[in-house]
């Protein structure tokens, strides 16, 4: 189960707010702007204000408290839920049947909080309310459906199974008023059969993670920093971990209760005193087996406790397991949740990027979202547009916008961030564009002798910009890019033979129009991975291609993808761009016939910089 979408009402700085939400989320913003409470919403959704963050009567509203409000509320909407649902060995059930979606198709929970305490937890969904009864049925016990079928002569294959009662009478509302009539409402959990159904889902839902940025260096801050105790709780909650608990927990169950009977049954015998005593053992589902590793953490020389340390070398531990989890290679059986507030904070600029790689690549695992707050101009020029989320405060609270082209020029102006642009800038498509340039450059000694490319950036005095590059740092420089005095290499794909030709062919005329020493190029072979040569590519990906093939003007990704590679298309050019073409040589261009045309890009970058050096 992944999130979608989070709710607000009356959490702190949020009076009535959503979010929607990705696979890894960037917040954005300045100090006291609402970023923080929406992690620590998170925690308090998933541990009902009992775990690393208390609910306290603090957290609701001010603004509400004044209107005489008493309660806020955290909705989360989740997709990838199980469906069907096995109750029990003879009951299953499945969330769209039982009309427990919303109105999208997701799972919609709610929690609602008052004085600091969980007061009720409920399901939003799209449900059918022909009356009250009908709008009630899922929280019917199994008699008063049972009298609804006698009184109505239904006939129900199976009378002990809620579920296939509920069918029936949903069928019966649906024939006596033509249709089913939907409302959009708010189901509590605590009926019969919704509760076995959410105890299911319970064991379904993402364990999450909150790595706050320091406050006070208490002990209890180890709840908040240690990455064992996160990595407990994803085994404890495993499939077959769990299987292998419950069966030892179900066998020292059965003879504690045996052996509390037979206490109960003595004391009768020795005291004839018929007063009722039961025993109170709690349910193996509500067993907390990672509580039993409670101490679980690390400690340093001379015993010292990993919160007695440094805010740094903490972060640095943190990192260590993030890059850690990124280099096994077990599928994760359980979803997982990261959310780390600043992670800039005590780490070296250095770092910084280690930690944000870390966590992008957790991202693109299937089992794992991540959720980041910053207010780093640095860190912010790392992520993908889609990725950043602002948060900002005004009269009616705090609220969360995604990206677009007003949101991007606040956030240039409100974030300090500034463009990195040298004396000469070489504009590509994208970043697998600048992946292959950088390359072949750097590996290929008579294209380096040329102009050390990564030599010059380093210097501030080459910039190449992925003109539809999907980083922040990238959008805000080819904003910005049109009011410098830089002078600009295009090279863009001419995609031979496709639907797309020469659709930059107008943009790069203008380039040469200027007049300004700028200058652009159409590649001369269809995209840039046309250029690596076929045995450079079969020995990189392990394959071998037909010999017929037309290079030149192949869509090599697909072709790649015809031939077997189980990849998607960007991941074969990241691949491509990324690690094949450092393999290509001279010889290897010579022999296609592509030599000249690469050498004359890096002429034209050496000769506009030593241009501007003049």
């Amino acid at each position: 189960m992944k999130i979608s979408n989070i709710s607000f009402e009356n959490f702190r700085s949020f009076r009535k707010s959503e979010v929607n939400i990705t696979d890894i989320n960037v917040f954005l913003g300045k100090n006291d702007q609402g970023k923080s409470s929406i992690l620590e919403a998170l925690d308090v959704f998933f541990y009902d204000g009992k775990g690393s963050i208390k609910a306290t009567k603090d957290d609701l509203n001010k603004d509400a408290v004044r209107e005489g409000i008493n309660e806020f509320a955290i909705g989360v909407q989740f997709e990838g839920f199980p469906d069907p649902i096995i109750i029990d060995e003879t009951n299953e059930t499945s969330l769209k049947e039982e009309y427990l979606l919303n109105k999208d198709g997701k799972l919609e929970i709610w929690k609602r909080f008052r004085n600091g305490n969980l007061s009720s937890t409920q399901i939003k969904c799209y449900h059918p309310c022909n009356d009250e009864f009908l709008g009630g049925l899922i929280t019917k016990k199994i008699g008063e459906l049972r009298d609804f079928i006698d009184k109505h002569g239904l006939v129900v294959s199976d009378r002990r199974k809620a579920a296939e009662m509920r069918k029936a009478i949903r069928d019966y509302f649906s024939k006596r008023d033509g249709r089913l009539i939907f409302e959009e409402v708010y189901i509590p959990i605590d009926g019969t059969d919704l509760k076995k159904i959410w105890d299911k889902l319970k064991m379904h839902m993402p364990i999450f993670n909150l790595f706050a940025v320091d406050r006070e260096n208490l002990d209890k801050d180890s709840e908040l920093q240690d990455p064992l105790k996160s990595r407990i709780k994803e085994i404890f909650y495993r499939e077959d971990v769990l299987n292998r608990l419950n069966e030892v927990s179900e066998e020292i169950d059965n003879e504690i209760r045996a052996f509390a009977e037979n206490t109960i049954e003595m004391f009768r015998s020795l005291t004839k005193n018929e007063t009722e005593i039961t025993p109170s053992i709690p349910s193996t589902e509500d067993l907390k087996w990672d509580c039993v590793y409670k101490n679980i953490g690390f400690n340093t020389e001379d015993d010292i406790p990993m919160n007695k340390r440094g805010s740094g070398f903490r972060r640095l531990v943190l990192l260590s397991s993030l890059i850690a989890r990124t280099k096994e290679e077990v599928n994760n059986e359980v979803d997982v949740i990261y959310a780390i507030e600043e992670p800039e904070s005590s780490l070296h600029p250095k770092w910084q990027k280690r930690l944000v790689k870390a966590l992008i690549e957790l991202a693109e695992r299937e089992k794992y979202q991540v959720f980041l707050t910053t207010h780093s101009p640095n860190m912010m020029r790392i992520f993908e547009i889609e990725c950043i989320k602002y948060v900002e405060r005004d009269s009616e609270g705090s609220k969360v916008y995604d990206f677009n082209e007003d949101i991007g020029t606040k956030i240039i102006k409100t974030m300090g961030l500034l463009p990195d642009i040298g004396k000469v800038v070489v504009c590509v498509e994208g970043p697998t564009d600048k992946d292959f340039l950088l390359n072949i450059n750097q590996n290929i000694e008579e294209l380096k002798n040329i102009i050390d490319l990564k030599k010059e950036m380093e210097a501030g005095t080459l910039t190449i910009m992925p003109m539809n590059g999907s980083r922040l740092k990238d959008w805000i420089a080819s904003r910005v890019l049109e009011n410098t005095n830089a002078l600009e290499f295009h090279l863009y794909d001419s995609d031979k033979g496709s639907d797309n030709e020469n659709q930059y062919l107008e943009a790069i005329e203008k380039v040469n129009q200027r007049g300004d020493g700028s200058y652009g190029t159409l590649t001369e072979l269809r995209e840039i991975e046309n250029y690596v040569p076929k045995d450079v590519i079969e020995e990189c990906f392990g394959i071998e291609l037909d010999t017929s093939d037309d290079w030149t003007g192949e869509d090599i990704p697909e072709l790649l993808i015809s031939n077997g590679v189980n990849m998607e298309k960007k991941d074969i050019k990241n691949k491509i761009c990324g690690q094949c073409c450092k393999e290509i040589r001279k010889d290897h261009l010579t022999r296609m016939g592509t030599w000249n045309e690469i050498e004359g890009w890096f002429l034209n970058i050496k000769n506009m910089m030593e241009r501007c050096r003049r």
